[in-house]
Parts: structure tokens; sequence; C-alpha cells
């Protein structure tokens, strides 16, 4: 599970060359304005951003995603989300809707069919695709489970476990993924995702 401290040392630990595309700042002020209403949204982007405009394919900073999505946790805390992890794990189920929206996530939903496994495997070379930084693999564990293993991701495990869960939810038509992290480092950019279905 991620924690304020943890995502305070991905920040830090995260340089200007560590970037993602757009669309995951597009999803994550969706998510705000979804939550917290236009105007609320509107200031954080301001706040993290400044005159800066998101465009969805342009690349960003991820530390600016993190400041944006940390303050965003903290409103939704106080607006009676139950935990830091669990509005983390929103932003992320809002990515992968948004993704799945978009040419390349509907090309990928499509080459996966309704097949968990063969979407999970092919999520490396997705994470490769729309981000600088990181290393991901996939592993089979049986026929209904697998694990994706990070390194060096700097979104962190409750952002990838809404990643996974969605994408298994959209992409693979699986009704009730259970999905956990395994947390290995202190920043925790270094995890294991756990699926079942």
């Amino acid at each position: 599970m991620d924690t304020p401290e943890a995502v305070r040392l991905r920040i830090q630990a995260a340089s200007e060359k560590d970037q993602l595309v757009g669309v995951f700042v597009d999803s994550s002020l969706a998510h705000l304005r979804q939550e917290l209403g236009e105007a609320q949204a509107e200031a954080l982007r301001v706040e993290v951003f400044g005159s800066r405009s998101v465009v969805t394919f342009f690349r960003y900073p991820v530390a600016d995603l993190l400041k944006l999505v940390d303050l965003g946790a903290r409103r939704l805390l106080a607006k009676g989300v139950p935990s830091y992890h669990e509005a983390l794990v929103g932003f992320g189920r809002m990515g992968v809707r948004h993704f799945f929206d978009s040419q390349a996530g509907k090309m990928l939903s499509f080459l996966a069919g309704d097949n968990p496994h063969r979407l999970l495997s092919t999520s490396p070379s997705g994470y490769r695709a729309v981000t600088t930084y990181g290393e991901r693999t996939y592993e089979k564990v049986g026929e209904r489970s697998a694990r994706l293993h990070f390194r060096g991701d700097f979104t962190g495990p409750s952002w990838q476990q809404g990643i996974v869960q969605q994408a298994l939810i959209t992409g693979a038509r699986v009704p009730a993924p259970r999905i956990r992290a395994e947390v290995k480092n202190a920043s925790a950019s270094d995890f294991t995702i756990h699926a079942e279905w």
C-alpha cells in the first residue's frame, strides 16, 4: 500500500527525464473533476502545472503527476475516501478508462480479446510506450493468476493496483479480479502486483 511519505520519496527521486504521456495527467484531472468538482480540480491543476496546458500525447514529468495526485488524494481523504491508498487506486482506475478510450488502448483490448493473460503479458511493452522510467515484467503463475513485477516505477503500487484491476475489468472482461500489492522498498517504487481472477 502507498503512503504520502512514499509518494514524497518518489517525487524527490524522479528527474525531469522521468516522464509519462499526458493521458494520465488528463485522466487524473478527470478523476478530480468527477470527485471534487470543476473548481477544485482546476485549482489543483494550476497549483501544479501553472499556465502550462496538458496535451494527451505530450510527455510530462512524472513528479508533476505525483504532486497533483498527492494533493488530490489529500482532498479526497477530507471528502471521505477511506484511505490514501484507496484514493490513489481511484486515479489508476481512471487512467485505464482513459487509456482504453484511446486508439492505442482500443488496439490493445482488441489484441487481448477476453484473455487476461494475453492482456497482462503485453503490459510491459505498453508501459515502455507511455513512460521513460522503470522496468516491468509479467509472470504467469497459474491459469487464473499472474504477477507483474515493477522496478523503479514512480507511480507506485496503489496507482498500479488500480490500473491492473480496471484493465482486467475493462480489457479482459473479468468481473471481480482480486489484486494486491507487495512493496519491496521504502519509496514503494519496487513492488509486485498479484492478480487472480
